[in-house]
C-alpha cells in the first residue's frame, strides 16, 4: 500500500512540473515523459494519479487558479456594505495581486503562461474556469459599477466599464516584458502594486463619472428637447 505521505509528494511533485511544461509548451505539445522527466516521477505515475493528460491538465489550472484565489479574494477583505469607490478600490487590489504579485501567478513563470494560454486559446474546460472563478468575480465588479454608474445604467454602460477597468490590470501583466523596456519598471512588489491599483482605481472612477453623465445628459435630452418644441413629444 503506497505512503500517503509520499503520494501526496509525488502528486505535488508531477502539477509543478505540469504547469510549468504546459505553460511552456501548451496543452497540445507536453507530453506525459516530458512532465514526468521533469518531475522525476516514473512515467506511469500521470496515469496512476490523475488518470490521463487531460485530467492533469485540468487538475493544474483549477488548483493553480483556485489558490491564487485564495491568497487574494476579489473583495480584499472590504464588505458588501462599504462605499462602491472603496469596493472598487478594493477589486482592483486583488487583481493586481493576483496578477502581479510574486505571490500571485507571476511567481510561477510556467504557470504564469499557462493562464494566458488558456485565455487565448481556451480548453474544454474554460467554461468550468469562467463559472466557478471568472463569472462570480464579474458579478461583484457590475454590481459595484451599476452603483456607480447610478439610476440610468444599462448593460451595454455596465459591461463596457467592467472591461475598461478588468483590461488595464491584464495589460500589466501581459505587457510587462514591453512596459519593462518601455518604462524601465518593476510592478510586481508591494509598494508598486499599491500606486498602481491608486492611479487605476482613479482613472476608472473618473471615466465611469464621465459615462454617468453621459448617460444622465441622454436622458434628459428629450425633455429638453421637447421644451425647446413647446412641450410638443
Amino acid at each position: 500500500m503506497p505512503n500517503v505521505s509520499d503520494d501526496k509528494s509525488v502528486k505535488q511533485k508531477i502539477l509543478d512540473a505540469a504547469g510549468d511544461v504546459f505553460g511552456r509548451v501548451g496543452y497540445k505539445a507536453a507530453t506525459t515523459r516530458e512532465i514526468c522527466r521533469a518531475a522525476g516521477v516514473n512515467i506511469a505515475s500521470i496515469n496512476y494519479y490523475f488518470g490521463s493528460k487531460t485530467s492533469l491538465y485540468q487538475t493544474v489550472v483549477t488548483d493553480l487558479i483556485a489558490r491564487t484565489f485564495a491568497r487574494y479574494p476579489v473583495d480584499s477583505g472590504v464588505t458588501p456594505q462599504s462605499p462602491p469607490h472603496v469596493r472598487l478600490r478594493a477589486f482592483i487590489n486583488g487583481a493586481l495581486l493576483r496578477l502581479l504579485s510574486p505571490d500571485g501567478l507571476s511567481g510561477y513563470p510556467g504557470k504564469g503562461q499557462l493562464v494566458a494560454r488558456e485565455l487565448a486559446d481556451p480548453s474544454p474546460f474554460m467554461d468550468d474556469l469562467v463559472n466557478e472563478f471568472i463569472r462570480p468575480a464579474a458579478a461583484i465588479l457590475t454590481a459595484i459599477i451599476a452603483e456607480l454608474l447610478g439610476p440610468e445604467a444599462n448593460p451595454q454602460a455596465i459591461m463596457r466599464c467592467q472591461i475598461s477597468v478588468i483590461g488595464q490590470c491584464f495589460h500589466y501583466a501581459t505587457a510587462r516584458p514591453i512596459l519593462s523596456r518601455l518604462a524601465g519598471t518593476n510592478a510586481s512588489d508591494a509598494s508598486a502594486i499599491n500606486a498602481l491599483t491608486d492611479h487605476i482605481t482613479r482613472f476608472s472612477l473618473a471615466g465611469i463619472a464621465s459615462v454617468r453623465n453621459t448617460l444622465a445628459s441622454a436622458k434628459d435630452a428629450p425633455a429638453q428637447a421637447g421644451s425647446v418644441n413647446g412641450g410638443t413629444p
